[in-house]
């Protein structure tokens, strides 16, 4: 979610899935419901949406782990400084931001799910892959993200999404 910058409360986001839920449509065919529900144009890289949908996603594979067993990972990528310091503001994040979601989207499949978190960092899912493929993916962003002179990097933080059944 663009939005200069500032993380939504939990008031927020509660507010947006409630207006969410009170979206009423006409009647409708179920072939017609399909074809507005598909997406538009030929896909291009991951799937890049707002916080909201993205959480949305999570909770949804979250709960398809119990069936599936497939092997989820979160992925935190961080825009640091020349020192290794997260970079939060400053006029060439901005520029440094669009080239890494641009470097993000292009390294992962079009099934992965990518979010613009804050100024200087992105969240992806990687679906149905393995720990060691989210360090081949991470050489895959830097590849494209990293050029010559470039004095900033890319910092990365992997977790395992696991379904935890309540006891």
């Amino acid at each position: 979610m663009k939005n200069g910058g500032l993380k939504p409360s939990k008031r927020l986001l509660d507010s947006m899935n409630q207006l969410g839920n009170q979206v009423m449509h006409s009647y409708d065919v179920l072939d017609n419901i399909q074809h507005n529900l598909e997406e538009k144009g030929i896909p291009k890289g991951a799937y890049l949406c707002s916080y909201p949908t993205f959480r949305g996603i999570y909770h949804h594979l979250v709960r398809m782990l119990e069936r599936s067993g497939q092997s989820i990972y979160l992925m935190l990528c961080t825009i640091v400084d020349s020192k290794g310091r997260p970079m939060k503001e400053g006029a060439m994040l901005e520029g440094l931001a669009k080239r890494l979601e641009e470097s993000i989207c292009t390294s992962i499949r079009n099934s992965d799910v990518v979010n613009h978190y804050s100024k200087g960092q992105y969240l992806v899912l990687l679906i149905n892959t393995t720990r060691e493929d989210c360090a081949v993916i991470q050489k895959r962003i830097n590849y494209k993200f990293l050029t010559d002179r470039q004095r900033t990097g890319v910092r990365y933080y992997v977790n395992s999404v696991v379904y935890e059944k309540d006891l």
